[in-house]
């Protein structure tokens, strides 16, 4: 659990117990930069996004599939706050203030978002009529792209260059690859 979930607003910075005689204290202003959390969450969320869009059946309709699509995220993004919050308060050994609740609902949110771009383009395609097999793919492929853009702005963000910085994006555009295997080998 990262010390980033607790809030700078709080007076009294949280104290962690240990079994060690002088437990350190979490000081937010040495937290690391929360962004990496919620990139993650972004990348799993494409992940997860990935992987429903690869298990939708063809005769669905696309407005039922986009909203699959955001209610399996909804339920992820619920039960990763719950693990989260449970964690934290473990940590803290009391019972969480109300922003540090919301700070850790908050970290999870770009899980959920993730699915925003191809849930948009699946609706754009029923709006278009576009036969349903044809506009999963399509979506699959956005989905794609998007993993590949993520890899490549986290990458860049925790400096590597090169050919790491090549390797990293090529894994996460991986993910998006094994989805679409996952979508032909179903259907």
């Amino acid at each position: 659990m990262s010390s980033s979930l607790f809030c700078r607003d709080e007076a009294e910075p949280l104290t962690v117990r240990t079994d060690e005689p002088d437990p350190r204290r979490i000081d937010p202003d040495d937290a690391p930069d929360k962004s990496y959390e919620q990139r993650s969450a972004y990348l799993y969320g494409l992940v997860i996004t990935g992987s429903v869009l690869a298990a939708a059946p063809e005769d669905g309709g696309l407005v039922r599939i986009a909203l699959l699509l955001g209610g399996t995220l909804l339920v992820y993004w619920c039960a990763e706050t719950y693990a989260h919050l449970i964690a934290a308060r473990t940590l803290a050994r009391r019972p969480l203030r109300a922003p540090e609740r919301r700070a850790v609902a908050a970290e999870g949110l770009p899980i959920v978002t993730a699915c925003a771009v191809p849930a948009v383009v699946l609706l754009a395609e029923a709006l278009l009529q576009v036969p349903t097999s044809v506009a999963v793919d399509v979506a699959l492929v956005v989905n794609l792209v998007l993993l590949l853009v993520v890899g490549w702005r986290m990458s860049t963000t925790g400096g590597m260059t090169g050919g790491r910085r090549l390797a990293a994006t090529a894994i996460a555009g991986l993910l998006g690859v094994a989805m679409i295997g996952l979508k032909l080998s179903l259907h």
